[in-house]
């Protein structure tokens, strides 16, 4: 295989990796971008041709406020600085637009840097979703009556609420989230917390606890005279949840209870014109039992709801923190509800897989302006939202015009080869609409879609802190090569979904299609119109 064919390759698979990604050599000129950093980045396309200084596209951007208010010179000497001094350190961009991106650099042997740029704004989106689930916890646990404590499995603390601080009076830097909590424990042993004793036998029977809770309750006495009940659980992710509930109130009435047990007995030896005074304090002791039991009721009350909430609130952030970076909304709350099957496991599913794009997009953004290609696109994948929603369909990838849309997995669809090709004329008539509004503003733009169906593996694709939903089969490849060679308004569907819909949809024959990647000509078909009987 020849240098050029070798080189072609390359471009090839760098322009179709997901990221943007841009090689600079060591006097800062651009050697080379993937397609994904010129549709990321709409600038001029002679700052992207080889040869150019990369500081003249940074500057660029700074001159159209890409990187917010500031004293431009400053903000390209910083990224200059970066580019010649890459720490391998990844930072993020948050772009006019609202989306964000994770910038990493790297040196390279030869003298330069690449440049790789990440789109991060769903996980952005999830961040912020997760953060005001946690607020709103993190808000119902500070107004819960009793203190609480919740540690990991190394026994270190995650977190504890305003209660809890009001109780322990301790210096503030060992209350903060991921300190040993054997320290707390140390600290109140030294300070005469829990009385007379050896400090390390008092830690160690408390560390104890801790490791291995037993479930059940037992009662400290603070140094101020008040009585806490302290009771340990473990939490199904590891570590535990101490709740801390001060009966100091329940404590002085058992006392009270007692003096005025004392004080009949002493009446009961008094002569019986004393009787008056029995029955008085008969009388007293049934007021103070009734209140002992009440108010042991309340406190057994609220602890079964404050075990019942802290784990439901800790499973359903775990839940979430997996499924929404993944599936939408409404299949999200089908597998929160136990309706549907783990998305993040690895299966092999028969499913039907959708491609969409638009025709003459490459070329409409190489002459439209930046502003007019968003546009375009906001009203142009809100058509498709409404389409994929509508019809139960997952979305397995948006890659600017072009989107993937997965039927039959992770939830079940009936007749799922139908129920695609009903998708797909809805998003023909509504982004039809949107064409021929295109046309009267001067954009020559087209819709096509490809239909394949067959069997395909599917579950979460990546790394820790990176991961992604995805289908891989050659399903998938069918289904982008059909949409690749539809022209405008065309629906291409494979052999196997016409066997499955031939009796229900009218089609046009476009006869054998020379497919790259297929050995095999394949026969598609134009789908016309669902039959009406």
């Amino acid at each position: 295989m020849n240098a050029a064919v070798v080189e072609r390759q390359l471009q090839l698979a760098l322009d179709n990796m997901p990221g943007a990604l841009v090689y600079t050599d060591e006097d800062l000129c651009i050697v080379f971008c993937n397609d994904r950093f010129r549709d990321m980045y709409k600038v001029p396309a002679e700052l992207l041709r080889c040869g150019v200084p990369y500081a003249d596209f940074l500057r660029y951007l700074a001159d159209h406020g890409y990187y917010g208010a500031g004293n431009v010179d400053q903000i390209v000497a910083q990224r200059i600085d970066s580019l010649r001094n890459p720490t391998a350190r990844s930072f993020e961009d948050h772009a006019p637009d609202g989306r964000w991106y994770r910038v990493m650099r790297r040196r390279v042997s030869g003298g330069g840097a690449v440049t790789v740029m990440t789109d991060i704004t769903e996980q952005k989106l999830v961040e912020s979703s997760l953060a005001e689930r946690e607020a709103q916890l993190l808000v119902a646990l500070d107004n819960m009556p009793g203190a609480l404590a919740y540690t990991d499995e190394d026994l270190k603390l995650v977190f504890c609420n305003d209660r809890f601080k009001e109780m322990y009076i301790v210096p503030p830097e060992l209350l903060q989230p991921g300190r040993p909590y054997p320290d707390f424990l140390r600290y109140l042993a030294e300070n005469g917390y829990y009385g007379p004793g050896n400090v390390d036998e008092q830690v160690t029977r408390r560390v104890e606890s801790l490791r291995n809770p037993s479930g059940k309750s037992f009662e400290d006495h603070t140094p101020d005279g008040r009585w806490y009940r302290i009771l340990r659980r473990r939490v199904a992710g590891g570590g535990a949840v101490t709740v801390m509930t001060d009966i100091t109130e329940q404590k002085q009435a058992e006392r009270d209870l007692i003096e005025a047990t004392r004080r009949t007995e002493e009446a009961n030896k008094v002569i019986t014109e004393k009787n008056r005074v029995l029955e008085a304090l008969n009388a007293e002791i049934r007021d103070k039992n009734v209140q002992l039991q009440e108010q042991a009721a309340q406190i057994a009350e609220w602890n079964a709801r404050l075990e019942t909430r802290v784990t439901e609130q800790v499973t359903q952030i775990g839940q979430m923190s997996k499924l929404t970076r993944f599936l939408s909304p409404k299949v999200s709350d089908l597998i929160m509800a136990g309706d549907a099957d783990d998305p993040l496991k690895t299966r092999r599913r028969d499913i039907t897989v959708v491609f969409v794009d638009l025709r003459g997009f490459t070329g409409f953004t190489e002459t439209a302006e930046p502003e007019e290609v968003m546009a375009v696109l906001r009203e142009y994948h809100a058509e498709l939202g409404k389409a994929i929603m509508a019809h139960d369909g997952t979305i397995e990838h948006f890659a600017g015009d072009g989107v993937m849309i997965l039927f039959n997995d992770p939830v079940p669809v009936p007749d799922h080869e139908l129920q695609a090709i009903h998708m797909a004329i809805a998003m023909r008539e509504s982004v039809g609409a949107l064409v021929r509004a295109w046309k009267k503003r001067g954009h020559a733009l087209g819709f096509g879609v490809g239909i394949a169906g067959g069997y395909a593996t599917i579950g979460t694709i990546g790394f820790e802190g990176r991961l992604d939903y995805g289908a891989i089969g050659a399903v998938t490849n069918l289904a982008a090569r059909l949409c690749g060679e539809a022209q405008h308004d065309q629906i291409l569907i494979s052999p196997r979904i016409f066997s499955k819909v031939e009796d229900r949809v009218e089609v046009q024959s476009v006869g054998e299609l020379q497919l790259k990647g297929f050995q095999r000509a394949v026969l598609a078909h134009n789908v016309i119109r669902i039959r009406t009987t």
